[in-house]
């Protein structure tokens, strides 16, 4: 037991001294001799962290003095690397190649070294000799993929990324060799800029390893993300498109696709390609739950409604079905209340599909959702206040409720109390959800809508006090609409300190709230003839335009918009003003180029805008169409 102890401190005190340089310095560069008893401390010396600070700081000339010194007592590769590039930086290239030569000395069977002589003699101007020793490198290509890897890299990182792709191509074609090199191929074919073989590579390595899709995609993605003008994104589209038609039996293409157009937003594409998988392959539903799920969180009701729909209709061919069935009217809702010439007739025969669904299927936890929009529907559009009040009361009473499930169905009720002027009633639900839900953004939801009920009253400076609690939300959109409410708010008092103001504009606000659209306008028009100044004008120019928007009159909004952007571009509302514009024009006068006008003007004037995303996905999209 003894020797097995005095063993085991001689392997710890090994193990520990291995890691360490064989030697450290005092401040008078004195060796210290290692005590066997007491490890030593991981410290650096004086010296080499003097030299790390002037290197770091690109005082070169500095440390490569120190680092000089530090390699001729101990000739490291860690002190070789920091000297030889000061000396590179220094352009000190014969120092550099007479340093390189010690290091190829002492360490002959390494080709990281040779390469920085080959590096070194380029700078010189001696194109031959580097290019004869980069030769020899190539004649010599090992038959160990991680030493092929290690010597690519090693080249690639001085620039010689051309003899770096001879490497892998010649690697690949050794006899017995199963790895493609693909990956590192297309890091090459990346840094040379050449693209289109770039994503042959990585299509390449996704035929051979299909199971490594999501590596893949991965570093495609971050790719993309810096895709400024679309470019490669239009490249791979082609390239993937070519590789499924080409190979219509393998999957992974197929997939590619899917998750392409998804990452791009275009869930037309999305929802073809999860539906072609779905019926080619089989079996493949999860797939279209996905695209209706990204398409719903996305408000492009219209593909949601489509996937899930989709489901739905294999009914007892899926385990979604409940699932879908709800997601399908839910996104039927949304896309009719988004759209300002949906008729009655449409909210009936929507109200309708609501009622089906929960006689179908019954009300339970699983349709708290349809109940809740079925509600609303019934509250706001078919003006049937107490049956929607008497439908959320009934799912209330569901047993095992979830508290966040509970939550929403009493915000849905507040709201229909507002809508039909109980305020007071429906502030008791907020504050009730509030005090129930504190940190849950349901929670923060209900704070904000009781604050800008009190807007609503005239209560302006209690609303305030809510407002800026909220704009530190975890939720970005409750912050975003708290700091617009309270900015707006803090704009009209800065004219009005009296609050006259403020207090008609709440009136507006609720009667638009309330659908009375007439009553809102004529509102707006009082307050414009009782004197407005810059800030009060520009507020009232953007809600006037809204206004429009929802009575359909979209010519004379888009002409007020246009006031408001021409005559105030610096107006917190002049990027809404341009995004709003666009879609006008895109969605209701079908002026596709002039739309794609205002999007560019949007991201190019407004970059920062919460809208400028949204601006360049519909951008894109048009591009594509004219193209």
């Amino acid at each position: 037991m003894q020797r097995l102890r005095t063993f085991g401190f001689f392997f710890l005190l090994l193990a520990a001294t291995s890691i360490w340089p064989a030697s450290a310095f005092s401040q008078n560069n004195q060796m210290i001799r290692l005590q066997p008893k007491q490890p030593p401390q991981n410290k650096q010396s004086s010296k080499e962290k003097l030299a790390l600070s002037y290197y770091r700081s690109k005082e070169y000339r500095k440390a490569a003095e120190l680092f000089g010194q530090l390699y001729a007592e101990n000739p490291r590769q860690y002190y070789y690397t920091f000297l030889f590039n000061s000396l590179l930086a220094l352009k000190e290239y014969k120092s550099a190649e007479k340093v390189v030569r010690k290091q190829i000395k002492s360490s002959p069977g390494s080709t990281r070294y040779l390469i920085d002589h080959a590096y070194v003699l380029k700078l010189t101007g001696n194109k031959k000799k580097s290019d004869k020793i980069l030769a020899d490198l190539i004649k010599q290509v090992p038959d160990n993929r991680a030493l092929v890897i290690q010597l690519a890299n090693a080249m690639q990182s001085k620039g010689f990324s051309e003899e770096a792709l001879i490497v892998l191509q010649k690697a690949r074609e050794t006899p017995g060799m199963e790895y493609a090199y693909a990956l590192e191929m297309a890091n090459l074919y990346q840094y040379n800029g050449d693209y289109d073989k770039m994503f042959d590579a990585y299509l390449d390595y996704l035929d051979k390893s299909p199971q490594e899709m999501q590596r893949v995609r991965n570093r495609l993605q971050s790719l993309m993300r810096h895709d400024v003008d679309d470019n490669l994104s239009f490249i791979l589209k082609k390239k993937l498109f070519e590789r499924a038609q080409q190979n219509p039996d393998k999957i992974v293409y197929s997939k590619m696709l899917l998750w392409y157009s998804l990452q791009t937003k275009n869930f037309r594409m999305a929802f073809r390609q999860a539906r072609a998988i779905d019926k080619r392959f089989g079996d493949h539903v999860e797939d279209m739950l996905e695209v209706a799920e990204i398409a719903m969180a996305n408000h492009d009701f219209e593909i949601a409604t489509e996937a899930y729909g989709y489901i739905k209709d294999k009914k007892d061919n899926t385990p979604f079905y409940h699932e879908s069935y709800s997601g399908y009217f839910i996104a039927m809702v949304n896309a009719a209340a988004e759209n300002v010439k949906t008729d009655d007739e449409t909210y009936r025969e929507l109200e309708k599909t609501g009622r089906n669904a929960l006689a179908e299927i019954g009300l339970n936890r699983q349709t708290v959702e349809i109940a809740s929009h079925l509600a609303h529907l019934t509250a706001f559009k078919m003006g049937n206040y107490d049956q929607a009040i008497g439908l959320l009361e009934q799912a209330l009473e569901i047993t095992q409720l979830l508290p966040q499930e509970k939550a929403g169905l009493k915000l849905e009720l507040a709201d229909i109390l507002l809508f039909k002027g109980q305020e007071w009633d429906a502030s008791l639900y907020y504050s009730q959800i509030e005090a129930d839900m504190k940190n849950e953004t349901v929670g923060h939801e209900a704070k904000f809508r009781n604050a800008r009920l009190f807007y609503f009253m005239g209560e302006f400076q209690w609303a305030q006090t809510k407002l800026d609690i909220l704009r530190s939300a975890t939720s970005k959109l409750i912050a975003n609409d708290a700091m617009e409410l309270s900015v707006f708010i803090k704009d009209i008092l800065e004219e009005d300190t009296l609050g006259l103001t403020v207090r008609s504009f709440g009136k507006a606000d609720l009667l638009v709230y309330q659908e009375q659209n007439d009553s809102a306008f004529g509102q707006l028009n009082k307050i414009e003839k009782q004197g407005l100044g810059p800030n009060g004008f520009q507020y009232l120019l953007y809600k006037k335009a809204n206004l429009l928007v929802k009575m359909q009159r979209f010519l004379q909004a888009d002409s007020i918009y246009n006031r408001l952007v021409t005559s105030y571009p610096e107006s917190i509302k002049a990027d809404n003003a341009v995004y709003r514009q666009a879609e006008i024009q895109r969605l209701y006068l079908h002026d596709e180029l002039k739309a794609m006008d205002l999007y560019m003007q949007l991201m190019r004037d407004y970059p920062e805008s919460i809208y400028a995303s949204q601006a360049r996905i519909q951008y894109r999209k048009l591009r594509e169409v004219e193209n």
